[in-house]
Parts: C-alpha cells; sequence; structure tokens
C-alpha cells in the first residue's frame, strides 16, 4: 500500500470521527426492553455492530465483491439535544425529514465503511466494456431514528471517497489472497478520486399479525429515497419476520440489515427472528455504474428499474446479537442480463 491511499484512509477516518462528535454524549445504563416504546424517562444503551459482506457467502464471485463496516449507535431517547448527534446532522433532518422537537423515541448510529465492485471477469487487464467498472467507497454515514409502536422513521446522510483513496483495490487483494480466489488485475482502471455525498429518509409501517400463541409474526412496508452524487433513487419495500422480539427491533430495520446496527443485541433477553424481504426501485443515478461525475471514467447504461430480494435470521442472547442474511439484485445496468447475489454477517454488542 502506497502512502497517498494511507493519508486519504487517515483523512476520511478521522474525518468521520470529527462529524460524529462521539464524546459530545456519555451513554448511560441500557433501557430496559419492556420500556423500548413508553415515551417515558429512562437510560440510554450503546450498540457497537461489526459487518462483512461478500458474495462468496452466497457461493458466486464477481460483481459486487465484498463490504466490511464498524457501526455504533446510541439510544432511545427522548430528544435529539442529548443525543451524540452532529447539530448539522440535526439540522438537515430537521428541514427535509424528521422534525427535532418529534415527540416520538429517537436513537442514533455512525458508520465508517467499505464497499467495492469488479466485474465478472477479474482476470482481465484490460477495461471490460460491456461490465461494471472498478470501483471502491470508503465512507462515513450518520442515521437519526424517530419511532413509535407502528411507524418508524430513518434519516441518513453518507459522505466518502470512491476511487483509489476507498483502499478497495488493497482491500480486494488482501482478501482474494486469504481465500485463494483469483487476483484481480484491472484494479488500473477504477474510478477517479471523487468525493461523493447521498442524503437519505425511510419511513416503515409495523403491522403487528401474531396470534397470540407464543410465535410472533408482523409485516413491515417501507418507502424511501435518496438524493446525491453516491446514488439517487426512491424505492417501495415490503417484509415478513417470524419470530420473537418483533416490536423491539422495528425502529431500524432495512431490507439490507447488515448495513445499519443490529437493534437486537442487548436488548434485555434472548430473542430470534427470521425476514423475507422484497424491494421495488427507480434509480436516477449510480455513480457505480455511471462513472465519475465531474471526469471520463469508464461506464456502462444505468438500468432504472430494479428489485432487491433478502432473506435471513437474527440472533440476540444476553448482549449478543448476530445478524446473518442473503440478498439477490437484479443487473444494475443494460449491457447485461443477470442478478447479483451476496451474504452479509454481522456481530453486535450492547454496552
Amino acid at each position: 500500500m502506497n502512502t497517498l491511499p494511507k493519508r486519504y484512509l487517515l483523512a476520511v477516518l478521522g474525518f468521520g470521527f470529527f462529524m460524529t462528535g462521539t464524546l459530545e454524549a456519555e451513554p448511560q445504563a441500557p433501557k430496559p426492553a419492556e420500556e423500548a416504546f413508553t415515551g417515558e424517562e429512562s437510560g440510554v444503551g450503546s450498540f457497537a455492530t461489526l459487518t462483512m459482506e461478500n458474495d462468496l457467502f452466497a457461493g458466486k464471485d464477481g460483481g459486487y465483491t465484498n463490504g466490511i463496516g464498524f457501526s455504533w449507535g446510541y439510544g432511545p431517547y427522548d430528544d435529539y439535544a442529548d443525543t451524540s448527534s452532529p447539530d448539522w446532522l440535526i439540522g438537515v433532518s430537521d428541514f427535509l425529514f424528521i422534525d427535532r422537537d418529534d415527540p416520538r423515541e429517537k436513537a442514533v448510529s455512525f458508520s465508517i465503511f467499505q464497499g467495492m465492485q469488479t466485474p465478472e471477469d477479474i482476470e482481465s487487464e484490460a477495461i471490460v466494456e460491456n461490465d461494471l467498472p472498478y470501483a471502491g467507497l470508503l465512507g462515513w454515514r450518520g442515521t437519526l431514528y424517530a419511532w413509535d409502536n407502528s411507524i418508524a422513521d430513518q434519516f441518513s446522510v453518507i459522505v466518502g471517497m470512491v476511487g483509489p483513496a476507498s483502499l478497495a483495490e488493497d482491500t480486494q487483494k488482501v482478501v482474494h489472497r486469504i481465500t485463494g480466489s483469483d487476483e484481480p488485475r484491472g484494479w488500473d482502471n477504477q474510478l477517479h478520486n471523487e468525493l461523493v455525498f447521498s442524503v437519505n429518509g425511510q419511513r416503515s409501517w409495523r403491522f403487528d399479525m401474531s396470534n397470540g400463541e407464543g410465535v410472533e409474526m408482523d409485516f413491515l412496508t417501507f418507502a424511501s429515497a435518496s438524493m446525491g452524487t453516491y446514488n439517487s433513487e426512491v424505492a417501495t419495500s415490503a417484509m415478513v419476520r417470524f419470530g420473537s422480539g418483533l416490536a423491539e427491533t422495528f425502529p431500524a430495520v432495512s431490507i439490507l440489515p447488515g448495513r445499519d446496527i443490529n437493534p437486537l443485541a442487548g436488548s434485555g433477553s434472548d430473542h430470534f427472528y427470521m425476514f423475507l424481504g422484497g424491494q421495488a426501485r427507480y434509480v436516477f443515478n449510480d455513480i457505480f455504474v455511471d462513472g465519475n461525475t465531474f471526469r471520463d471514467s469508464h461506464s456502462v447504461t444505468l438500468k432504472h428499474e430494479g428489485f432487491i430480494v433478502s432473506a435471513g435470521a437474527v440472533w440476540n442472547w444476553e448482549q449478543w446479537g448476530m445478524l446473518f442474511s442473503v440478498a439477490e439484485t437484479s443487473s444494475t445496468f443494460e449491457e447485461r442480463d443477470g442478478k447479483s447475489r451476496f451474504g452479509s454477517l454481522s456481530f453486535s454488542y450492547r454496552f
């Protein structure tokens, strides 16, 4: 790894922690699970989650190939002013989506993550004209949550770097050496360095379908939108869950749950649930398909309509939580049909 990417890594990590302001609020004792939606004054818990994504988890190598992230979060709170959220994030959310005076329960999470994609043929040193470009993202994400018993909102901002500064080339080569996979040879053709951002909002609705005989069941629907140079899209989603602890974990659920904190970790008792979800989306721009915004780079033709199907399971025991999921997505570009599949594994701990 050369000196320049190391400097970018230190700069992005430092910027992420600076933006987060994690020292502004000191976590208190965890809130008991039975008080999760009471709105009464009580303690605050803190979470930490390590997530790994790889297409090898789903038995396929190529396309979206690898991702890793570390997330941490605090909640529930009665007021965003009590959270560790930076004022600018609360201000943007207040202007666009979640009112800072919203009377519902609130939480916050932050992430530092890296993701990457490659064409199917990773052994070619030349540009694979009719396939996705080599691309990586090293980013920071801040997310605000607000919820009651039946409706939950999420608002997040992503800021990061694509290009060599993302260190995706170095990471993939290390992972492929460890797993014994083919060496990727086309990273000289990756996107150029570019600072990217995305602003995202999601609202979800929960419908309890439990029969009162022990095993819980619910049905969730979602509406979401994002806008930015990283990507812009609108989407609608639905999910069915079976198990226990469903009401407590509802606020942070998403179609790709491994990319958020695991709210089930340390919820106060042992829980387990399985889920099956699907999403239909319309994409306006995606830098991983369209190529660089302000410079010429390898790109393919964006396919605007798409879908995601995901399934998985979540376990919680005492303060620990684990999640495994598999997701399949439709092709994101016109030049080639076919689906992409990857798995996600995350471990969480509540302090």
